[in-house]
């Protein structure tokens, strides 16, 4: 039952560090882009409404709550340059559980996300804020992540999305 559990939450592990390699930025202190600068670069833009949050206040959602992981958090870089979708990893010298889960989410709730079910300490667990959806997991590294990642035992994966649009054409003058 261990092994089947342990293997549960490494696909939830794994899935979110398959992009690991389009990494934005692994310093934990490292400032996300500006606003102006994405939207200038992005194919896809999250939906404009009132309070909605922008992936880089996402982001800082998930550096605050995950302030704790050792090794820092690692943004991975949206191959389509979305604003609508933001990844990342947090990554510890030891195996993180679920003591390390629940704070997490409490600190993301403090950011204003509401947990969707329960915590779920052996697979995934949702939350959200306004439009944006997030998933969550802790494991251990197995495989080719524990590889590309040797200081690492483990990981906690946060990925969201929100609602993309396709930014509004140019008016001609």
């Amino acid at each position: 039952m261990n092994v089947f559990r342990h293997a549960r939450t490494a696909v939830v592990v794994t899935a979110a560090l398959l992009a690991t390699a389009c990494q934005e930025s692994s310093d934990p202190a490292a400032a996300p882009r500006s606003r102006s600068e994405a939207s200038a670069t992005a194919g896809l833009a999250a939906s404009p409404s009132p309070g909605a949050k922008t992936r880089d206040e996402v982001i800082s959602d998930f550096r605050y709550a995950t302030k704790s992981f050792d090794l820092g958090l690692t943004v991975v870089k949206d191959p389509m340059n979305r604003e609508c979708v933001a990844d990342s990893t947090a990554f510890s010298r030891t195996e993180p559980g679920e003591k390390d889960l629940l704070r997490v989410v409490n600190r993301l709730k403090e950011r204003g996300w509401r947990l969707r079910g329960e915590v779920d300490t052996d697979g995934a667990t949702f939350l959200e804020s306004g439009a944006w959806e997030a998933i969550t997991g802790v494991g251990p590294l197995l495989g080719e992540t524990a590889d590309q990642h040797s200081s690492a035992a483990g990981a906690l994966a946060l990925s969201a999305m929100s609602t993309c649009t396709k930014p509004p054409s140019p008016s001609p003058r």
